[in-house]
């Protein structure tokens, strides 16, 4: 009915794939929470943190939001980078038009 070839063939596939599957999770799982999750912020709540830094740190908001990306990063925390990186990009696109 079935051909060793295939069978020998068959199970070497899916061993690997079970082998690679805690990997393949891991780097699935880091994408949704750093990168996907974060653009699911809206706008308003990143305008509103940009506001508020801007507001604290006259003198350099971008810096300011930096250190609290860097600080996330530092702490694992793949969702609040994302959303610091959103801010400090507002804050740099404010800089850059002169607002």
């Amino acid at each position: 009915m079935f051909d060793a070839d295939f069978l020998v063939t068959f199970v070497k596939g899916a061993l690997i794939a079970l082998a690679a599957s805690p990997i393949i999770i891991g780097v699935g799982w880091g994408l949704v929470e750093d990168v996907i999750l974060p653009r699911f912020i809206p706008r308003i709540e990143i305008d509103q943190l940009a506001d508020s830094i801007m507001r604290q740190y006259p003198t350099n908001p971008e810096e300011a939001a930096r250190t609290k990306e860097h600080a996330a990063w530092y702490r694992g925390e793949g969702f609040e980078q994302g959303k610091w990186r959103r801010v400090r990009k507002a804050i740099r696109a404010r800089l850059d038009s002169g607002g």
